[in-house]
């Protein structure tokens, strides 16, 4: 479960510095409930396929919830 916070977060800052970067401006607590409403299920979903879950590599990548890995290393 920590691992899947942890990748969780990171990929919900990630979208929201990118959306900061579209917009020039920070889009705030507002948009990280949005993305929890929106992403939430999906990314559980996709966390559950992915190699990610078990690769001792997970802290660097784990947010793109990879299926397929070059760097996978088995925790």
């Amino acid at each position: 479960m920590q691992k899947f916070l942890f990748a969780q977060i990171k990929k919900i800052e990630i979208d929201k510095w990118c959306k900061g970067i579209y917009l020039k401006a920070d889009p705030g607590q507002e948009y990280v409930l949005n993305w929890i409403s929106e992403n939430a299920a999906w990314f559980r979903e996709a966390w559950t396929k992915s190699l990610c879950r078990s690769c001792c590599q997970y802290h660097e990548c784990g947010h793109e919830v990879a299926q397929s890995c070059d760097n996978y290393e088995e925790d």
